[in-house]
């Protein structure tokens, strides 16, 4: 019999799973919904689909798996839904520098000293897009000033 286990994600250790998390999955189809402004689950898995075959990959993506994962989004507050016809059409409800922000304050929030949030903060409000690299650098500049 296998052995279950039972870790837990980084995210669900820190208690943001629900907060402000974003899987890999919701940051594409987050990415597409920027890019089209609205759409059905429909479009959004055959844009998804095109790109999968592009790069002539195995294992596409199932349609409920995406309309399953944009319902979370709206849940989350990220799209937003439109009811008023039987197909639902999404827009996004936030724009990428807002998710980014979002994201980023939680997690300051949650794991990091006031000194340490301070400069989270102070870094947020100058930059008007946030290189991945630069986030890294940071986190790597506050992970030096601990105490191991």
């Amino acid at each position: 019999m296998a052995k279950e286990r039972k870790t837990k994600s980084i995210s669900e250790e820190f208690g943001i799973k629900k907060v402000n998390s974003i899987s890999e999955l919701e940051t594409e189809i987050m990415k597409i919904m920027w890019n089209l402004d609205k759409a059905t689950v429909r479009e959004v898995h055959e844009y998804m689909l095109k790109e999968e075959m592009k790069k002539k990959e195995s294992g596409f993506i199932p349609y409920t798996t995406v309309m399953a994962t944009m319902a979370a989004l709206a849940e989350k507050g990220f799209l937003r839904q439109d009811k008023s016809s039987k197909t639902f059409i999404y827009s996004a409800a936030i724009d990428n520098r807002e998710l980014s922000k979002s994201i980023i304050s939680s997690v300051a929030e949650k794991l990091l000293d006031v000194t340490s949030k301070e400069l989270v903060y102070k870094f947020m409000s100058t930059v008007n897009e946030v290189p991945v690299e630069k986030i890294d650098q940071m986190l790597d500049q506050l992970n030096k000033k601990k105490p191991q």
